[in-house]
């Protein structure tokens, strides 16, 4: 029986590096996406009282923000398709008590019909929520 020749020792060495770096690669994206973390925001509520002619709606929702980002920038809140302005505050911080953000809103509809929304945060990650149509 022949030994192995060093063209086979450098063959089952490559295979034996390229297994390990698919191993270590899969085990650094694996420990990466365990890692990082996504803001999450749970929307209790939401209102909206549509504004008269000449005046916006008001918006309210009523959110918490659960974790585990410490601190949940909002950079827009849409409402039946159209963009909100004046959204306040403009963060949600970590807690378990509901907080409220309000917005203006340009949008008619009737009392009692419901809304479709979306709150997107800075993070680009959009939470859809619907609306209820209230009187003033």
């Amino acid at each position: 029986m022949k030994g192995l020749t060093s063209i086979e020792l450098a063959i089952l060495l490559a295979i034996i590096i390229v297994i390990a770096v698919a191993v270590g690669w899969y085990m650094y994206t694996t420990f990466l996406a365990s890692t990082s973390s996504s803001p999450k925001i749970q929307i209790v509520s939401a209102k909206y009282s549509p504004g008269t002619s000449n005046s916006s709606g008001t918006l309210t929702l009523t959110v918490v923000n659960p974790g585990p980002v410490n601190n949940v920038g909002i950079s827009a809140i849409y409402l039946n398709g159209q963009s909100c302005t004046s959204i306040s505050p403009t963060s949600v911080a970590i807690s378990s008590t509901p907080q409220t953000i309000t917005a203006s809103c340009s949008v008619s509809a009737a009392v009692g019909t419901q809304l479709s929304g979306q709150l997107v945060t800075t993070a680009g990650t959009t939470f859809p929520f619907t609306a209820v149509v209230t009187s003033s």
